[in-house]
């Protein structure tokens, strides 16, 4: 009955920042943009025919934080990568905040980093060991 993971949404809060993040500094690839009237919606492509939706409100609304323990609220989204080092050294150069790692998980067979990208959404990357 299902069959893939279509889009994973992100609210913005500075889209000069969030277009810098995903378009040059992960390299993801612009697709489209749609007017929805009271909101603007942005396309990027991620690996495995996923799309990031990035939203762009045209009124002004609340920033909630919350911290990682919050219970009943999305925490993060992974992505894989072949060279979580070079990604850190990446990220490092852009003053992107690293919350933690690179560090290895036995348990899971991964060495993971995670990162606070500039709406303060948390993204993991997951290395294979």
């Amino acid at each position: 009955m299902l069959k893939a993971i279509d889009h994973i949404t992100v609210n913005m809060t500075d889209k000069e920042n969030s277009f810098q993040f995903y378009g040059r500094i992960l390299g993801l690839r612009k697709l489209n943009e749609v007017d929805m009237g009271d909101h603007r919606l942005y396309y990027y492509e991620l690996p495995g025919g996923c799309r990031l939706e990035l939203i762009e409100y045209k009124f002004e609304s609340t920033v909630r934080s919350g911290a990682p323990t919050d219970r009943g609220v999305y925490r993060h989204f992974a992505l894989e990568t072949d060279d979580i080092d070079g990604l850190k050294h990446i990220f490092t150069r852009n003053g992107v905040k690293i919350l933690q790692g690179p560090e290895p998980s036995d348990k899971l067979g991964v060495r993971f980093m995670l990162i606070e990208e500039p709406n303060k959404v948390e993204i993991e990357f997951v290395e294979k060991l």
